[in-house]
């Protein structure tokens, strides 16, 4: 009000001189007399007014665009609260989270690597991450994680799911591993007290647990991911490796697949993904089955009323499980310092907890014994983490699987055997490779 006062008087103040300047008419009045200007009051001096004070200016805030597809699942709302909390903590921060459909989310990410509109964080399903990593669609993280301490926590599967020809492009997120459920009921019926441990004992209880009306022992068969998912830990525990398919070790793995559906038939072989497997093990139609931490839940929820329990993967030459989860990226040319802020608050363990108890298991040493998975069947998985093994061969991984889950089918179905399956699939995955 006193600076609009002080506008005013300064807009009088030009008139008048402007009015005077101009010559305006003269008018006649009395002359005054001595005792009138004697009387006539006097105005006091004006007096100067006080300074205005400036409002600060805001703080800039620096906004993070965020992209994951985790809307329509139980870590949604987790995620929220992770977010509002990191906010609270970083006022200086904002987060514009986007929700888009798992299947949407690579396509967008390599619509922004064409258009140079990339998010400042990903989070993207671990397989697809070197993928990413190789068309340009991540900050190179080297140099920045170098000095982090947490890197030596991670177990070695989680961590080498986020490194493109030997440089680092995230932090892994949340992870998960498959392992063996088994009917303990009906393992009782046949003697035993526990699920096999080895390949031989798996062949040899399969096929004691196996009766007309049930297999012993049932896993994903589809000409899918889903199958190479499935049969890629058969062939680690061979000794054997995508790269060295063709080899013993690659007959052997297929030479169990063969041997447990077309010899013993104690395996189904029609083409099935995770969830009729799971289906086919809570109504009785199998009695040992491979499948992921993610079917926990569904036992309450579906009534399951045997007893059943959780078993590491039976062992060949090595022991081994496959690697699930997703990983944290930052987009190429984005705000990498800022974003690396929130990444690094996300993944200290204090902050993640929440979000891994909603779904996932942890991937670090320092968060493997937390009593929030002590129950012995998800401590098994937990343990199955650490030995697990990423999908990470490069930018042509989706070719490199058609070739896995056809080389794997056509074994199962009997079109071709272990030694030709193998020596076919050897020969188109070789070229594939980085």
């Amino acid at each position: 009000m006193l600076l609009k006062k002080v506008l005013g008087l300064v807009v009088v103040t030009l008139f008048s001189i402007a009015a005077v300047a101009c010559g305006s008419p003269a008018v006649e009045t009395e002359p005054e007399t001595e005792s009138a200007q004697a009387e006539a009051p006097t105005e006091p001096p004006p007096t100067e007014a006080p300074p205005t004070e400036a409002p600060e200016p805001e703080e800039e805030k620096t906004v993070i665009e965020w992209w994951d597809y985790y809307g329509m699942t139980e870590l949604n709302e987790e995620l929220e609260s992770a977010i509002a909390l990191f906010e609270a903590e970083h006022p200086n921060i904002d987060i514009e989270r986007t929700v888009v459909g798992f299947v949407d989310l690579v396509p967008a990410i390599l619509e922004g690597v064409e258009t140079g509109e990339l998010p400042d964080i990903m989070i993207v399903d671990n397989p697809n991450h070197q993928a990413l990593a190789a068309v340009g669609a991540m900050a190179d993280l080297t140099d920045i994680i170098a000095d982090w301490d947490d890197k030596d926590q991670y177990f070695d599967g989680p961590w080498s799911s986020t490194v493109f020809q030997g440089r680092n492009y995230g932090v892994p997120f949340e992870s998960n591993a498959t392992a063996m459920y088994y009917n303990a009921d009906m393992l009782a019926e046949v003697g035993l007290d526990k699920a096999p441990e080895t390949w031989e004992e798996l062949r040899d209880v399969a096929e004691q647990l196996t009766t007309e009306e049930r297999s012993g022992f049932c896993f994903s068969t589809s000409g899918t991911e889903e199958g190479t998912f499935t049969f890629l830990p058969f062939l680690w525990q061979a000794g054997s490796d995508i790269p060295t398919i063709g080899d013993e070790g690659s007959v052997e793995a297929l030479s169990l697949i063969n041997n447990l559906v077309n010899v013993d038939q104690s395996s189904p072989g029609d083409p099935m993904g995770q969830g009729t497997v799971y289906e086919q093990f809570i109504t009785g139609q199998c009695a040992m089955m491979i499948n992921g931490p993610w079917q926990m839940p569904n036992f309450d929820r579906d009534g399951v009323s045997f007893e059943w329990g959780v078993a590491p993967w039976p062992t060949g030459v090595e022991s081994a499980s496959i690697l699930g989860g997703e990983n944290f990226a930052i987009g190429a040319n984005t705000d990498v310092e800022e974003a690396w802020t929130v990444i690094d608050w996300m993944t200290d363990p204090v902050n993640l907890r929440s979000s891994l108890l909603a779904v996932g298991l942890p991937n670090r040493q320092d968060m493997a014994d937390d009593p929030g998975w002590s129950d012995p069947n998800i401590k098994v998985f937990v343990d199955q983490v650490a030995v697990a093994r990423p999908r990470a061969y490069g930018p042509n991984y989706p070719e490199i699987s058609e070739v896995v889950w056809t080389m794997y089918r056509n074994v199962i179905e009997g079109t071709q055997t272990p030694e030709e399956a193998a020596a076919a699939a050897g020969e188109l995955v070789t070229p594939l490779l980085p």
